[in-house]
């Protein structure tokens, strides 16, 4: 009878174990026996700075994920529609342990009350995070979208469209059930040049309420360029006579400009767009005195207030390696992306001292392609600030052709168009939330969201 009453126990316990393993509240194996540690580098609430030791029975790779306060997989749901979370971090364990350094301003999003440890997708170990680290709730002031690098009539089609014309169209949609304010792009809308690409543009970006802007990158400026169809169809309400509503200023060139719209807070958004696109000599100025004298007026007459800034290419980081900076890496061969701001160009000095003088300002760019979760090989990819004061550099991946590289990998490889990333930024009262975005799976890339106090 005990023995009867013994193996009744069993079956209900083993079967109450297995419901709560399937809700993700308690491993769902013991053949992984993991021990995790979390080492925060500060005490900033919300940010995720820290250093993850895992040690392991079982040798491979382990992702970390948040939870919710019920245990389950974090998700994030706006106007009814819920968003998941991908993982944040992927830990490699060899001989039984293995850690991973967690770039400077990776934030922990809002609900966030668990770390979920997972291997084949079991999860093997679940901890809280510490109160006092969890994001507080704050009211949202508004939203932004940000994009970069669509290449019209670049890339293969995809069922039987240009990638760039289903890339961008999908993002906006994206965008816009998250209501965001404006879509703001640092540049390469075509290949050539060519009008086609900017009436495409045009079109597509028409079809939203909220205005589409951008500056031209290196591609805007090559053989079929013409300023006229630049400014034709290009950044809607900005170049004509009748002004939309929060241009604020137009250069005397006809391309950069200011905006700060009615639901924007007061926040001020500066289009700089190139003017050349040749690189590596330091003759080879991308910016122009007048140019440099037009941007230096505004971030003085604006330096009382949060500045977004957008310019196609990259900066190379001031220090060390310097293709080790936001926008940038270099693998295990040497490889990195070669088309970058020549370093000690008098236009290149003059601009990054500019940026040095305003810590009012994040400098958005494009250029490199370079996915988000490159930054395993460079911690500084995607946002940087080299602790020298000044602006928050952010790297915008390729909506239309991320890349990718690893260790060992000659170049690198276009992923077009199974990947397409950008980000939504959440604008706070102190601070904006920067999520990666995962348009072709409708995802938030845990590992790209990142806090700037700004």
């Amino acid at each position: 009878m005990f023995a009867t009453v013994q193996r009744i126990f069993a079956m209900l316990l083993s079967a109450l174990l297995g419901l709560l393993s399937s809700l993700g509240i308690l491993p769902q194996s013991s053949d992984y026996y993991v021990e995790t540690t979390v080492e925060y580098h500060n005490e900033e609430a919300g940010n995720a700075d820290a250093l993850i030791t895992l040690s392991a029975t079982q040798d491979g790779v382990y992702t970390f994920w948040w939870g919710n306060e019920q245990g389950k997989k974090l998700q994030k749901t706006v106007n009814d529609k819920t968003f998941p979370y991908s993982h944040f971090a992927e830990v490699e364990v060899l001989l039984g342990e293995g850690q991973l350094d967690l770039p400077d301003f990776t934030a922990i999003p809002y609900g966030a009350k668990y770390i979920l440890v997972c291997r084949d997708d079991i999860t093997v170990d679940r901890f809280a995070i510490e109160e006092h680290k969890r994001t507080p709730v704050e009211e949202l002031t508004y939203s932004f979208g940000v994009i970069s690098d669509l290449h019209f009539n670049r890339y293969d089609m995809e069922n039987g469209a240009d990638v760039a014309e289903n890339t961008f169209s999908r993002s906006l949609q994206f965008f816009d059930g998250f209501d965001v304010s404006i879509v703001a792009m640092p540049g390469d809308i075509s290949t050539d040049g060519e009008a086609e690409a900017f009436q495409a543009f045009n079109r597509i970006a028409s079809g939203f309420d909220f205005p589409v802007y951008t500056t031209t990158g290196n591609h805007d400026l090559h053989a079929k360029y013409k300023l006229e169809n630049w400014q034709a169809y290009m950044n809607a309400g900005v170049y004509g006579e009748e002004k939309a509503d929060g241009v604020l200023n137009v250069s005397d060139n006809g391309l950069d400009f200011v905006y700060s719209g009615p639901d924007t807070a007061g926040d001020v958004y500066i289009f700089l767009s190139q003017t050349s696109n040749n690189y590596g000599m330091l003759f080879n100025a991308l910016l122009t005195d007048a140019q440099l004298d037009w941007l230096e007026e505004q971030l003085i007459t604006y330096s009382g207030n949060r500045v977004y800034l957008f310019f196609h290419t990259f900066l190379n980081a001031p220090s060390g390696n310097p293709l080790m900076g936001a926008g940038n890496l270099v693998n295990d061969l040497g490889w990195s992306y070669p088309l970058f701001y020549t370093p000690g160009a008098t236009d290149e000095v003059r601009f990054r001292n500019l940026l040095r003088e305003y810590d009012n300002v994040v400098f958005f760019s494009g250029h490199s392609h370079w996915a988000y979760h490159m930054q395993s090989l460079n911690e500084h990819l995607n946002v940087a600030d080299y602790d020298e004061g000044g602006a928050t550099y952010v790297h915008v991946s390729s909506v239309s052709s991320p890349r990718t590289t690893d260790g060992f990998q000659i170049l690198w490889s276009s992923n077009d168009p199974g990947m397409s990333e950008g980000y939504l930024v959440e604008v706070y009262e102190d601070y904006i939330l920067l999520y990666g975005c995962d348009f072709v799976n409708g995802e938030l890339l845990a590992y790209a969201v990142y806090q700037i106090n700004v």
